[in-house]
Parts: structure tokens; sequence; C-alpha cells
């Protein structure tokens, strides 16, 4: 097992090392981690597999008896969390207004709950990308000492001239294993919240047209809810 003192004053050396070039490197990481496990613990008490909860044969038909069962049986079910748990009791409260009022029900909740959902993605995106930004420049300044050593005592004498090598090589690898693991995160993160606010949409389509007087199956009316303000897919419409 690792030595936690080793660990510190390895982490201690390389940011002297760096310098300040590292020490913003370092931040930069620990912000970006913070951010990558707050949205992983968001997504992960969000409705998983909303689908399969709300089956088209089961949902769609059902007498008023039946999709108060349904209504009782979801609100019970503790897998039923997130945006999709705030849509489902937006629709009961607003069941008995008719479809329209249902439709812009779930059209804030989606538009709130996207943007919610899509927090803090832009942000992670954004030290990705600076991290190298930031290696770039520690290498320039690890370049830029070890010229001055040559001007001020030539090449005869390489170890001199280490110490800006060491500099620039350090910083340059800092920074690609900080951003490298935090690009491919991004893309997973921001594809899960794709996924929750699509399931989303289905299942407010399928409880609509059971909700809606006279549903029945593909001949319920193809509803549309446009996904604006903080969805990820902005402006365009999604059909539920």
């Amino acid at each position: 097992m690792a030595n936690p003192v080793a660990i510190a004053e390895q982490v201690a050396y390389l940011l002297k090392q760096g310098g300040w070039v590292m020490l913003a490197i370092f931040l930069l990481g620990q912000a970006g981690w913070f951010l990558v496990v707050e949205r992983w613990w968001t997504y992960r008490n969000q409705t998983q597999g909303v689908l399969n909860l709300l089956d088209a044969d089961q949902v769609v038909g059902r007498d008023p008896e039946e999709l108060a069962k349904l209504e009782t049986r979801l609100l019970s079910d503790a897998r039923v969390r997130g945006m999709f748990a705030e849509i489902l009791r937006g629709l009961i409260q607003t069941r008995h207004d008719g479809e329209a009022a249902m439709v812009r029900k779930t059209r804030e909740i989606i538009q709130r709950g996207g943007h919610n959902v899509h927090r803090h993605l832009g942000t992670i995106a954004a030290v990705a990308s600076a991290a190298p930004m930031l290696g770039l420049a520690g290498t320039v300044g690890g370049v830029m000492v070890t010229f001055e050593v040559i001007t001020l005592y030539g090449i005869g004498n390489p170890a001199m001239m280490a110490g800006g090598i060491a500099e620039a090589l350090m910083v340059t690898e800092a920074a690609l294993v900080v951003a490298l693991p935090l690009m491919i995160l991004h893309d997973r993160l921001h594809s899960r919240a794709e996924q929750i606010e699509a399931e989303c949409v289905a299942g407010a389509s399928r409880l609509i047209r059971a909700f809606s007087p006279g549903a029945s199956g593909s001949g319920a009316p193809s509803l549309s809810i446009a996904l604006e303000g903080g969805m990820g897919n902005h402006g365009n419409a999604v059909k539920i």
C-alpha cells in the first residue's frame, strides 16, 4: 500500500519543480474531477430504464381504475427518481386538465430538468481543453530557462540545462494526465445526459397518451415537446 506521506512529498516536489504552471494544472485537475464525481452522483440518482417501467402494452389503453393503480405503483417505486419522478408528479396533477395542459407541464419540467442534467458539462470540457494549454505554457517556460542557462554558461555542462528540460517535460506530462481522462469522462457523461433526456421524453409520451381521453396505442395523436432553453439539443422538437 502506498505511503500517504511519500505521495504528499512527491506531489510537493512536482509542484516545486513545475512552478506556478504545475500548481495551476493541479488545481484545475482537482476541480475537474470534483465536477465529474458530482455529475456521476447526479446521474446515479436519475431513473434508470424508464421504458422498462412503462411497457407500452401495459400503459396505453388502461381504464381509469387501472391507471390509478399505475400511478400508485410508479409513485411508490424506488426506481422512479430525478427528472422523470418530477414529470410523473406533474402529469398526475394536470391529467384532468387535458392533453394540452399535460404537454405544457411536461415541457416546463423537461426544460428546467434538462438544464440541471447538462450543468457543469461545459465546465468539464473547458477544464480538459485548458490543461494542455497550460502544459504548453509550462513547456515554453522550461525551454526559456534552458536557453538562459545556455546563454550564461554555454552548452558544456548538460547537468545545468537539465532543470529547465525537466520542468518542460514534467509540466507537459501533468497536463496530458489531467486532460485525457477528463475528455473521455466528459464524453461519457454527455452521452448519459442525452440518454436521460430521451428516456424522460419517451416516458412522458406514454403517460400522456395513457392519461389522455380516448388514447389507444398507435392510434394516439403524435405529441410534440419543443426542447428549448436548457436542453442539450437546443431548439429541436422531439416527437413523443
